[in-house]
């Protein structure tokens, strides 16, 4: 049984391209496309065994990408990892789309506990 995970690829700047797991919020960059997709395949694959040896959910250290990812891959254009020449990573189908722009992302602030010393 395989479990989905979608994948949002999209140019940072000229030359770089970045994959976006939605998901599991996991990112790579690299210089082309097919990289950028195959460097979130190498994260699903090293971070599944680890969660596997250690008797946990696959991936599941890993929340959700922000809602502006989810709508940058409902508009983008879909694409197979065949059609890069990539092979599915077991017990995982990727689905993955090209983005028409890049997504906005908003930075996540977390509070910090600051204590005074005494």
């Amino acid at each position: 049984m395989s479990q989905c995970l979608h994948v949002l690829l999209f140019q940072q700047v000229p030359g770089v391209w970045i994959g976006q797991a939605l998901e599991h919020d996991m990112v790579s960059e690299a210089s082309t496309i097919g990289e950028a997709l195959r460097g979130i395949v190498r994260l699903v694959e090293a971070h599944s065994a680890f969660d596997r040896r250690d008797r946990r959910e696959p991936l599941s250290a890993f929340g959700g990408a922000p809602q502006s990812c989810w709508s940058a891959f409902t508009s983008g254009t879909p694409l197979t990892v065949s059609q890069l020449g990539i092979e599915q990573p077991e017990a995982w189908e990727i689905v993955a789309a090209i983005a028409h722009r890049r997504p906005t992302m908003i930075p996540v602030v977390r509070e910090t506990g600051l204590r005074a010393m005494a």
